[in-house]
């Protein structure tokens, strides 16, 4: 028979068993609900400077697949100007467009990826990076994209997008770059 000894000062034996928090324990709701702006700013200028990053990997797979360099930044402009966007050529309007609309695209997701990793150690940037470029290529490039009919049209090769995405998600990690370029700290 077991018996429950307690005096005034400690918890019954069956409460001081409760969760004892250990090194590296955090909780991520918290975490996450913080609201940092300038790790904000910093994953913006991140999402920029990967998403100028995936352009030129998507330009040189694109030369190499036959199309011209500037082709995959002609492609974000299809769904609002159809296929006239991707005409051979310097066609200015869709070069403009195209690049204003996957910079947004990559600043937004720049933003919530420097919300979500809040912190600046490579290692746990790298990997959420490819978790990150692995998730763009299920959600935007398979599930979003192919929502447009111009862009399905395209018959885009899902194996390079993935290369590329995985590129876009590994250079996320330049947050911790310009978080201390802002802020000059260390997470």
């Amino acid at each position: 028979m077991m018996v429950l000894t307690m005096n005034q000062t400690q918890a019954p034996v069956s409460e001081s068993m409760a969760h004892i928090p250990e090194e590296g324990d955090f909780n991520l709701i918290e975490l996450w609900l913080r609201f940092d702006i300038p790790r904000l700013i910093a994953g913006a200028m991140a999402g920029a400077f990967a998403g100028v990053i995936m352009a030129i990997a998507a330009g040189l797979f694109a030369l190499v697949g036959g199309h011209e360099f500037l082709y995959p930044v002609k492609v974000a402009a299809l769904p609002i100007m159809g296929n006239v966007a991707t005409n051979y050529g310097m066609h200015l309007p869709a070069i403009a467009l195209g690049f204003v609309v996957h910079e947004v695209i990559c600043i937004v997701l720049g933003m919530v990826y420097a919300q979500l990793t809040q912190t600046n150690k490579l290692l746990p940037l790298l990997g959420a990076g490819f978790m990150w470029g692995t998730f763009s290529w299920v959600f935007i490039q398979n599930l979003f994209a192919r929502s447009f009919l111009a862009v399905r049209t395209e018959e885009l090769p899902s194996g390079v997008a993935f290369f590329v995405l995985l590129i876009f998600g590994f250079s996320l990690s330049s947050v911790r770059l310009f978080d201390r370029m802002l802020c000059g700290r260390t997470r």
